[in-house]
């Protein structure tokens, strides 16, 4: 069973065990082993992969880089320096989880821990500029999970800092002094990190509702809801805004394009599956962000499905049996995407043709559990961030590995970039910084 699903699955699965039987001795093997459907399309084969050149980013403003979540071919800088290691705050533990990257903005890096305080760094030198504490007054000590807390996120828009948190709220801060301009409330706990489009806050709770907030006042100018789910994956995916276009995903698996304006729908589909197999497989969450690409929407559903779809009409472009959690990088006319069985896959955006395919380790004792984060694109290569403290960089053009390095720590989210600096955040709430990883690759930090 995959990390991410709801631990009632599992306990619901545990609690008729009787513990008195005997232990039998041996090697568990999988029921059905896994055989990838995935294979290279013959249109496809030997196809020359161009991506566009790298490209500076300033910032990267919120969760996927931009509000449409299309990925660019960042550039790094060189050669191979280590910046620093700063702690953002609470790491991962039994009760509480960070679901989203940090931000980085204006010379800051911002980001939410796992205990919902907000810290912003220095970028350059790592140094903690400000804390504070996202949680409602009088909340601390009666949450169920203690002082931990599941999800939530930030975003940066013209010198404000949104945040969303598990306690039912979107703030405004001020991204200087971290003092908060306004507080509203959201329907029920959020998950996800918001997206923030001209003037407008898009904030997915885990009841399967788009609340959308005015970003000066704070006032909620609309909402929209989806079918309530009571399973799913832990986490939510942030709307992606483009052209005038909000499209939401939810975990019911439904599919919604509306009109920024209003909320007015335009179209809706789905990617929910028929086949049922298992419990998890059931399970129709959309957990990866959408993309918007050249007019096109690309959804990835965790259950073996994905499709294009036209941004205006909603018709379906194409679809393909891959399945994943992780939100694509969709670059130029291409789409790399890491699938839910630990495979890095190139396809074109166009069609969804396979260009390539490579497998990536997997956990020999859990080989179904997903290992990897990301991918990011820069300067021609695919980074991804493992479990085991591994950040491995692949051609973009073969899908050919390049380099791993080890780093130490666990990482369950992706490298991002700015300022020609990537930034990587690992399980224990710590931030690393560095410049291009240029030549033999081998950086070892014990955090």
């Amino acid at each position: 069973m995959k990390r991410y699903v709801i631990g009632l699955i599992g306990l619901t699965a545990l609690s008729g065990c009787d513990s008195e039987k005997p232990r039998i001795e041996g090697n568990r093997l999988a029921v059905v082993e896994y055989q990838s459907q995935i294979k290279i399309d013959p249109d496809a084969a030997g196809h020359k992969i161009n991506l566009p050149s790298s490209q500076y980013l300033s910032s990267w403003s919120q969760m996927g880089g931009t509000s449409s979540h299309e990925a660019l071919n960042a550039s790094l800088s060189s050669p191979l320096s280590v910046l620093w290691i700063s702690s953002l705050g609470a790491g991962n533990s039994s009760s509480s989880r960070i679901l989203s990257t940090p931000v980085v903005a204006n010379g800051k890096l911002y980001g939410l821990d796992s205990n919902a305080y907000v810290t912003a760094l220095d970028a350059v030198s790592g140094n903690r500029l400000w804390q504070v504490d996202a949680a409602p007054e009088n909340s601390r000590g009666f949450s169920l999970f203690g002082q931990g807390s599941l999800g939530g996120g930030v975003a940066y828009e013209n010198g404000t800092l949104f945040v969303t948190t598990p306690y039912a709220e979107v703030l405004a801060l001020n991204a200087e002094t971290g003092e908060v301009k306004w507080r509203s409330k959201t329907t029920s706990p959020v998950r996800a990190a918001p997206t923030v489009a001209e003037g407008r806050v898009y904030v997915v709770s885990i009841n399967n509702q788009l609340d959308v907030f005015d970003s000066e006042s704070g006032k909620k100018l609309w909402s929209h809801a989806g079918i309530t789910e009571h399973a799913g994956l832990l986490g939510s995916a942030s709307p992606a805004v483009s052209q005038g276009v909000v499209v939401v995903t939810y975990s019911s698996g439904e599919i919604f394009a509306l009109k920024v304006e209003n909320g007015h729908e335009l179209w809706s589909e789905t990617l929910a599956t028929s086949r049922r197999p298992d419990s998890l497989s059931s399970i129709s969450h959309i957990r990866a962000f959408p993309v918007i690409s050249d007019g096109l929407v690309i959804i990835v559903g965790h259950h073996q499905k994905m499709g294009a779809f036209d941004l205006r009409t909603g018709q379906k472009v194409w679809e393909r049996q891959i399945g994943g959690i992780q939100t694509p990088a969709v670059v130029g006319n291409y789409i790399f995407l890491l699938s839910e069985h630990n495979e890095l896959v190139a396809l074109t955006k166009n069609h969804g043709l396979v260009a390539w395919v490579q497998d990536l380790p997997k956990d020999e004792k859990k080989p179904h559990r997903i290992m990897w984060s990301g991918p990011l694109v820069a300067d021609g290569k695919l980074y991804l961030t493992g479990q085991k403290g591994e950040l491995k960089s692949f051609d973009a053009q073969t899908g050919r590995e390049v380099r791993t390095l080890e780093v130490g720590g666990r990482f369950a989210l992706p490298a991002i970039v700015a300022d020609s600096h990537m930034y990587l955040l690992n399980e224990n709430g710590n931030v690393l910084a560095w410049n291009n990883i240029i030549g033999p690759w081998f950086y070892f930090v014990g955090f």
